[in-house]
């Protein structure tokens, strides 16, 4: 894996995010891939997904209910291991709020493919986003 093939690799992975293509993001990472953020899980742990099986939902779930794109800004690439700054857009189609900024992301490879991919967002900032979207969307 060179510089080049690295970039285009999470390029075509954001491309597709950011169409809601979800069969083409998971095109982009091998079967036993690990995603990881920090921030996402339960009860403001960080989110943790191992395997296409357990990303699909999360990737579909997104897909049909937020309207996003994301751009890589900055990539360099180093040892085998992808160092990137992405800029972001989310939009809840419900509650209509949305959430722009910057995260960072590492990403491993492996045969041509995403391997890990490690996410850190503003913890703070993308917590807050969450709580809002779920306490307007709840019942009741």
């Amino acid at each position: 894996m060179d510089e080049h093939r690295a970039r285009s690799l999470i390029d075509r992975a954001y491309l597709a995010w950011s169409r809601g293509d979800v069969e083409g993001v998971l095109a982009q990472y091998v079967d036993d891939l690990t995603f990881s953020s920090n921030v996402g899980g339960a009860d403001g742990q960080p989110l943790v997904i191992v395997g296409k099986p357990a990303f699909r939902p999360f990737i579909q779930g997104m897909a049909e209910s937020m309207d996003s794109a994301s751009v890589l800004e900055h990539f360099r690439f180093a040892n085998g291991i992808g160092h990137a700054r992405v800029e972001y857009y989310v939009r809840d189609r419900r509650t209509k709020h949305a959430l722009s900024g910057a995260f960072r992301q590492v990403t491993a490879f492996r045969n041509g493919k995403i391997l890990r991919a490690e996410q850190f967002h503003d913890a703070a900032l993308m917590a807050t986003f969450w709580r809002l979207v779920a306490h307007e969307t709840a019942p009741g």
